[in-house]
């Protein structure tokens, strides 16, 4: 199963690459028109973005930010992409089956769209220069334009199959996203006794091997900006959390 997994990550990302180098640069309206669409702002109700075949529109939720209304048109992208990609869409129905497959396809589309809009060597060149910092999340959002959402994906994925890149904020603190392994869902509530609730009230950094919330554990860097808890979280093992 591991090798399928990385077969098909492998195969995104050319099909993301290629997709950025063929219509960059990369504004909303040229990441829809590459694929024969437009895109327009809309009240989804919860959803972040949806495409519509018959009118050729990708809809975007209004009241999102324009750096993350840029992710969801290249995730909503990849959705097209994907399942335009016979053969990669055969291999990924072989690998996976039922919400196993939906949860599969949400990921890569996720893993796509942050290879369209942050390419791999701009993620390699930083995490040579700072390790798994934490602070690369908000700092290469700011420097490319895209969400921490775009950021995390990427910086998730380039560490490898073993590392967790999160992001919590708000009282109580609650999960903004996590991407990669054991990452537990959105919007999960977090203790006030768990280590990450320690350094939302005290400011103060933390790296210490530790239990991961929603599960898993691993080595943890954790740094605190703006009112949020930015993780990166290396040699992840599923457990209890």
């Amino acid at each position: 199963m591991e090798q399928a997994r990385t077969a098909l990550e492998e195969r995104v990302l050319e099909l993301a690459a290629a997709y950025r180098r063929h219509n960059r640069p990369l504004t909303p309206a040229r990441l829809a028109a590459g694929i024969g669409y437009r895109w327009r702002e809309a009240p989804l109700a919860g959803r972040d973005g949806l495409l519509e075949p018959r009118s050729r529109t990708i809809l975007v939720a209004a009241e999102q930010s324009p750096a993350r209304q840029r992710f969801t048109l290249a995730h909503e992208v990849m959705h097209h992409l994907i399942e335009q990609d016979g053969e990669l869409l055969s291999e990924l129905h072989e690998a996976y089956e039922g919400r196993a497959l939906e949860a599969a396809l949400e990921r890569l589309c996720n893993l796509g769209a942050a290879e369209m809009l942050l390419p791999r060597q701009e993620l390699r060149r930083a995490l040579a220069q700072a390790g798994p910092n934490p602070r690369l999340v908000w700092e290469l959002a700011g420097r490319h334009g895209v969400s921490e959402a775009a950021a995390a994906v990427g910086l998730a994925t380039a560490l490898g199959p073993r590392a967790q890149v999160a992001v919590w904020g708000g009282r109580p603190l609650r999960l903004y996203f996590a991407f990669g392994a054991a990452a537990p869902t959105r919007g999960l509530v977090l203790s006030t006794n768990h280590p990450l609730a320690a350094v939302a009230s005290t400011g103060l950094p933390l790296r210490e091997a530790m239990e991961l919330p929603g599960g898993g554990a691993g080595r943890a860097w954790v740094r605190p900006w703006r009112g949020r808890v930015y993780v990166v979280a290396l040699e992840v093992t599923a457990g209890a959390g």
